[in-house]
């Protein structure tokens, strides 16, 4: 169980990231209305995903909550990391 409550939570946060790219790949400045619409709408489904695995996590307890938390902070330093590889 220890696994799968760390994978949940790296696949919620490798969604964030792909939610977070998706976002800002479509940014254009001529349309300032559809870039703001899509920021917000992008923020509710980010903090909806993570918020929902972190529900039903601690719902078995404080262990499989903090194995997830652990899962979505790891999946952000790992996508920070390759991004940073990437600009060089």
């Amino acid at each position: 169980m220890i696994g799968l409550w760390l994978c949940a939570g790296g696949a919620v946060g490798a969604f964030n990231a792909l939610i977070l790219w998706w976002t800002i790949a479509c940014l254009r400045p001529e349309s300032a209305g559809r870039a703001l619409v899509g920021t917000w709408g992008g923020a509710l489904v980010r903090l909806a995903a993570a918020s929902g695995v972190l529900a039903v996590a601690l719902r078995q307890g404080i262990v499989p909550g903090l194995l997830v938390f652990v899962g979505l902070w790891l999946t952000r330093w790992v996508v920070a990391g390759c991004s940073m590889l990437e600009r060089e």
